[in-house]
């Protein structure tokens, strides 16, 4: 299903959620969080919007009331975040630049995994998505982490469109990505027919009416890192065994498959 065909279907249901600026939502950042992750076909997603309507506000920063955005993924030579991710272990840590296409903004941002399961994220506001580190950027991931920010490199383009919802009643946010695209020097995969949900929360709760919501549809939890699974793809050769299970899922959700194009 294409980008368009997803949109046609989704925008009228986006009209019956009440909406919530950026300036409304500086209370519920949640940068320190709980994180609980779903994958399922995109056929899945109306009966989830009408499920989840009353419960949440939706983000609305354009008329069609989701958002495109664009990651650049730093890793090193060898990808030791991605192995770190791979073997399971925990402390470990993602690296992106993060544009955020409707309201032309970039930030640095660090995403960190600790022992206990939390999410913790921190963000520098930049003017640009840079291809290559600054020494401002290094300074502050080595900073921000136990990384030597020298031997990064950029790995990974990540494309997907995302509406934001977030709770009427409790701390939480709920993201709904789309259209999934990777890219590396160019080769692309691209994800059409399969939906990422992330619901965050300060801490886990049965509360939540999205967890819920899924739960009802028999769309199970689903720990899915679209960088790990994003590099799997793109990179055939990587070491991807603990992640084989997953991509044979995500193929068998899509009604046609998963759609490569490799540039020539």
């Amino acid at each position: 299903m294409s980008e368009n065909t997803t949109a046609n279907l989704i925008v009228p249901a986006l009209q019956t959620f009440r909406p919530i600026t950026l300036s409304e939502m500086d209370n519920v950042q949640l940068l320190n969080r709980m994180d609980t992750k779903f994958v399922f076909p995109v056929d899945k997603l109306l009966p989830f919007l009408e499920k989840i309507k009353d419960g949440y506000r939706l983000l609305e920063t354009n008329p069609l009331r989701y958002s495109d955005y664009n990651s650049l993924y730093y890793d090193t030579p060898d990808s030791k975040l991605y192995f770190t991710h791979h073997r399971g272990k925990s402390g470990r840590y993602k690296i992106r630049f993060r544009s955020y296409n409707d309201t032309k903004l970039f930030f640095l941002e660090i995403k960190h995994k600790n022992n206990k399961g939390r999410t913790d994220k921190s963000r520098k506001r930049k003017t640009e998505i840079e291809q290559t580190l600054s020494a401002e950027s290094i300074e502050y991931i080595n900073r921000k982490t136990n990384l030597d920010a020298t031997q990064l490199e950029a790995k990974l383009q990540v494309e997907f469109s995302r509406l934001t919802f977030v709770n009427n009643e409790e701390n939480e946010r709920a993201t709904i990505d789309f259209n999934l695209r990777f890219s590396h020097n160019g080769k692309q995969v691209g994800l059409p027919g399969i939906v990422v949900a992330e619901i965050k929360q300060s801490k886990f709760s049965v509360k939540s009416g999205a967890i819920s919501a899924l739960r009802e549809l028999k769309i199970r939890e689903d720990n899915m890192s679209k960088y790990c699974i994003g590099t799997a793809l793109i990179y055939s050769d990587i070491k991807q065994n603990n992640f084989k299970q997953k991509i044979y899922t995500i193929n068998k959700l899509q009604n046609h498959g998963i759609f490569r194009n490799q540039a020539a």
